[in-house]
Formats: structure tokens, sequence, C-alpha cells
């Protein structure tokens, strides 16, 4: 089984340590762990994989939240729930943005939030004492005591407590950078069908206190040489893909200035 992790505590010593136990729980099972540095960053990343697992078996596990400003506000930092696409089960943050793409593409129909304590206590003492309870519980890394646990309860038809989530609750992430990838292409939130029908196929790009003009191209190899202009990308699902912004031979993101979460409008 592949099970991927999307998680900004990303370090050589948290990815060994996320990666041993949920392999150490799933045998036979492929185990992969990405980095994931903003909650917009783990959106665009989400929706991505979603799209490479193609409904099939599998697992993905989304941890991006903030430990500081709102987070505050839980017993124990953000909250967790998940929901399944198709037969591939996702797990993942819940009060932030890391879900905001995919129910933008309408990957969400029926999502369910956890309660840590009530989760964990639900689980029969043989399993776990009462010590490894309480320690799961109040743990400083949930990505590692916690999520890799109940993504193994729930394949495994072991019941536990959880509530429908008001997809409501949701926030929309707005247009805005998601991902710079290593040639300094930008990925923005944009889907293609968003873009108004222009005869000359131009369009006016606007973010800070600058605006360019630029030509949408369907495919990479239509975009001129030394070109900066708009592209229908690759990340996505099915028919639904974002706009990138792609300077043919160049870093456009260096070119531009742009960077992951800025504002971006295109009109």
């Amino acid at each position: 089984m592949q099970i991927t992790i999307i998680n900004d505590c990303s370090d050589q010593n948290a990815k060994l340590r996320q990666i041993s136990r949920v392999g150490s729980l799933f045998s036979n099972s492929s185990v992969n762990c990405f980095c994931a540095e903003s909650e917009t960053e783990a959106a665009g990343l989400l929706v991505d994989a979603i799209d490479s697992f193609e409904g099939r078996q599998g697992i993905i596990i989304v941890n991006v939240a903030p430990r500081n400003g709102r987070a505050k506000k839980w017993h124990n930092g953000t909250p967790f729930g998940f929901f399944r696409y198709k037969e591939t089960l996702i797990l993942a943050s819940l009060d932030g943005h890391v879900l905001s793409l995919a129910k933008k593409l309408n990957l969400l129909e029926d999502v369910y939030i956890f309660d840590i304590k009530e989760v964990v206590n639900s689980i029969d003492d043989k399993e776990l004492n009462k010590e490894e309870k309480n320690r799961i519980i109040n743990t400083q890394f949930r990505s590692f005591n916690f999520l890799p646990r109940v993504a193994y309860w729930l394949s495994n038809d072991i019941s536990i407590p959880y509530v429908k989530y008001d997809l409501s609750n949701i926030d929309n992430l707005g247009q805005k950078v998601w991902f710079i990838d290593n040639f300094g292409n930008i990925k923005t939130t944009y889907l293609y069908e968003e873009l108004t029908d222009n005869k000359d196929n131009q369009y006016e790009v606007a973010f800070g206190q600058t605006k360019i003009k630029m030509n949408l191209y369907k495919h990479l190899k239509d975009l001129p040489d030394n070109e900066i202009g708009l592209v229908v990308g690759s990340s996505g699902i099915e028919n639904k893909r974002f706009i990138e912004i792609i300077a043919q031979g160049k870093s456009a993101s260096e070119e531009l200035s742009l960077n992951c979460n800025d504002k971006i409008l295109i009109g």
C-alpha cells in the first residue's frame, strides 16, 4: 500500500520518526514524507497527491498547521479529521487552508472531525494502556503519536468516535501562488476554467504594485523562448488544472520576484 505524508515537520529526525512509525503499523507498505512549508503549499500538494493515487487504495496524511495564534484556542493544537476520495483515505488538519483547494475542486463530500481524547480513550485498554493513552493525548508530536494510529484504526475498521464536519468551516484560499517548482515555475490557485474567454488570449496579471500583460498557452511547448506567459499546468485533477506562470528558459519566480502565498490577480 502507498502511504504519503505531507508535513511541515520535515527535518531528518521528524521524517525518520514518521516514516518508521507508519511503516511499522502497515506491513508491506511504501511510505514517503514530503515537506510543505505552509498551509497554502499543503493545499496544493494534497490535490496533486489525490490526483496521483487516481482513487486507488492508499492513505494520505497531512498535518500542516500553526502552533501559535489561532491554534491556541484548541486543547492540544489544531484538530484533525478525515475523508475518502474513492478508495483513498485522507487524514488532515482541519482548522486552516489545508483542505481549501480540495474543496474548490469538489473532492470533498463527507468530512469527519476527531476529538483526540475521545478517540484514544475509545481504544481497548489491551491495545493501549492508560499511560500510553495519556502520552498520546498530550503529545507534542501528533503526526508521530496520533495520526498514524488513527490511519491504522480506520483502515482496519476499528470503531472510533467522530462527527461530521461542516464544509462551510473550510476557508477559501483565494487567488495566490501555492508553489514554486525547481524550475522557478509559479503554480497559482487559478483554474483554466476561471479565466475569462479573452479573444486576443491576453490577460493582465497583477501582483503587488505590478501589472503585466501575458498570453495564455495550453501547452508549455507553445510558449516562446524568453517570454513570460500563462500556461495550463500539470497540477490539479482530471480536467481541472491550475494555471502556471512560466518564463520559458528562465525562472519566473526570480524574474517576477513572486513567492508562495503571494496574492495574484489574473483578468
